[in-house]
């Protein structure tokens, strides 16, 4: 006989499963062991299993040769599978209405004390989005607040590098197996990740990433966090999904007001008029969360040749690194990697043509004058 954790890692490798439906077959068996002896005729009498799944519930158990290869292969890849039966499983997970049956890490998960904020958004992200998304997880990060995302292209990526950038820990919820990276382009920053926080999926090692998967996986980004920021989204947006499983699971819900012409502004602004609590900063989400007395990190400190570059560039007035060479008089290329390092200090905005411009917060002042719209406001910025 298996052990529990093999069973449910077995019973994860079938499709459509769930924790849902393995609450009903383990109500009507009273337990995995009788599950696992159930006949077809028997396991078709439960409540939402009809023939096909019976027979792929007695065929799939059955199937130890693939449960030794998705072992074989998660070991190599340096992922661990901690199940329901495991003492390792989030708890906040384990609360949900639906649980998932395995998860499977790359990395480590944050412990209790640390409190997570997810933050989500549109794929088709404007500048003024990511910035957003960006600033808000540096902020957050350097309070020690774990963000949580879905690695997704636009908002989810931009939150997972502001909390790198300050040095942070992040997680990443994939809507496929491990062993491979969806967007594929996000493979570097995914094993970012996996060093700062951890890399997460419900999906068997091999799965492909599939439409149906992603709104599936939100559930996930919301049980894990105290609250959901959405920063940019339209009306019909996955973010928007996680938001309603964030209120399901009674999770708090933020929106970053946008303009009114903006496509992917309609859904954060119909948030806003539903009741989300608004944000132009990361105090407002603090305070909100009851996170407010928790201590702000030192931001990264800047060598005198970054400050020598840093005082030639203003606010609002983008400078190309040709210009910014010849008024400090350092050569090129010593100045592309400082400004490089001042882009990852989140001093600086690197904006399209490799033009540079100040942030209004490089001084890294984390007070409430420090908003996220002050760039905006003015008409500067990007």
């Amino acid at each position: 006989m298996l052990t529990n954790r093999e069973c449910y890692i077995l019973l994860n490798l079938i499709p459509d499963i769930g924790s849902l439906r393995l609450k009903r077959l383990l109500e009507h068996f009273g337990s995995l062991e009788r599950l696992w002896r159930a006949a077809v005729p028997e396991l078709q009498r439960v409540r939402g299993i009809g023939p096909l799944l019976a027979h792929q519930i007695a065929t799939g158990r059955r199937n130890t040769r693939g449960l030794a290869d998705e072992l074989a292969l998660a070991g190599r890849s340096g992922v661990q599978i901690v199940t329901l039966d495991d003492a390792g499983y989030p708890k906040p997970l384990r609360d949900i209405p639906d649980p998932p049956l395995a998860l499977y890490l790359r990395g480590t998960l944050p412990a209790e004390s640390e409190p997570v904020v997810a933050m989500v958004g549109s794929r088709h992200a404007s500048p003024y989005g990511v910035e957003v998304a960006e600033r808000l997880s540096y902020d957050l990060a350097l309070r020690g607040v774990v963000i949580v995302s879905g690695l997704a292209r636009g908002i989810d990526g931009a939150a997972h590098r502001g909390a790198l950038k300050a040095k942070g820990r992040t997680l990443a919820l994939l809507g496929n197996g491990l062993a491979s990276i969806y967007p594929p382009e996000h493979d570097a920053l995914a094993k970012q990740i996996a060093a700062s926080g951890a890399l997460i999926s419900e999906y068997p090692m091999r799965m492909a990433p599939r439409a149906q998967h992603f709104p599936r996986r939100n559930r996930l980004i919301s049980g894990l966090a105290a609250g959901v920021v959405v920063v940019e989204a339209a009306r019909r947006s996955g973010a928007l999904i996680t938001c309603d499983c964030a209120l399901e699971q009674g999770r708090e819900v933020f929106a970053v007001p946008g303009k009114i012409t903006t496509l992917t502004a309609q859904g954060t602004n119909q948030l806003l008029r539903e009741g989300a609590t608004l944000v132009t900063c990361a105090e407002d989400i603090v305070e909100e969360l009851g996170l407010a007395d928790r201590a702000v990190a030192s931001p990264p400190t800047l060598s005198a040749e970054e400050q020598r570059l840093l005082a030639q560039l203003r606010a609002g007035e983008p400078l190309d690194v040709d210009t910014v060479a010849s008024a400090t008089g350092l050569p090129a290329a010593a100045c592309a990697a400082a400004l490089l390092s001042l882009e990852l200090k989140h001093a600086v905005t690197q904006l399209p043509g490799k033009r540079f411009v100040k942030r209004e917060d490089s001084s890294h002042h984390q007070g409430r004058g420090s908003q996220v719209s002050d760039t905006f406001q003015s008409g500067k910025g990007v």
